[in-house]
């Protein structure tokens, strides 16, 4: 089974996505997990053992591809997220981005009435 980002609006991890993406799954931390549910944009949603968000909602900072000490670079198999790391990124729906073409006539003028009190 492969995992869905559980963000609003996220395709990664669907059939009908081929882009590839890494899902990063909840945080066992409790305090953590709390902050991602507060992050997270949905009413009434709670972040459990199956919750996954995908790359696209951390910054780059946030993923680790490296372990380093005293100079010394070994590359991760799997890349991790920093300790503490909570998502961030949250695009809003296209639909509500889009800004309207024309703006609204007042009321005196939509219902062909031009008097003046």
């Amino acid at each position: 089974m492969v995992a869905k980002c559980c963000v609003v609006g996220c395709t990664s991890g669907y059939k009908s996505n081929t882009e590839k993406v890494l899902q990063f799954s909840a945080p066992k931390d409790t305090g953590l997990r709390q902050r991602w549910q507060k992050a997270i944009p949905r009413k009434n949603f709670v972040v459990n053992d199956k919750t996954y968000v995908c790359s696209k909602h951390f910054s780059e900072e946030d993923i680790v591809w490296y372990w380093e000490s005293g100079g010394i670079k070994i590359q991760y198999t799997r890349c991790r997220l920093r300790e503490g790391a909570v998502p961030s990124i949250f695009p809003g729906p296209s639909y509500l981005s889009k800004p309207n073409k024309q703006p609204r006539k007042p009321p005196c003028l939509r219902q062909g009435n031009l008097q003046k009190n």
